[in-house]
């Protein structure tokens, strides 16, 4: 049996099969998975993870400002 391609949906439906209901990963995952990668490894996943979360806050911010100021209101941005 072939081995499926590791793409990023193929890697995203992993992630998401291996979750908690409280969305947190798995011990057993984790534990097979987080140990075998060096801290580097690991400190690189976390800043690229911080980095889409900054993002994703920055888009709701500018989704808000944008209803805001279709409704008439002043909104400055900093």
């Amino acid at each position: 049996m072939a081995k499926q391609k590791m793409t990023p949906g193929v890697f995203l439906s992993y992630l998401r099969q291996n979750q908690n209901n409280n969305k947190t990963l798995k011990a057993v995952f984790t534990n097979q998975f987080f140990t075998r990668m060096s801290i580097d490894e690991l400190e690189g996943i976390k800043k690229g993870i911080n980095k889409e979360l900054g993002r994703r806050a920055q888009q709701v911010i500018d989704e808000k400002i944008d209803f805001l100021t279709k409704r008439g209101y002043n909104v400055k941005k900093d």
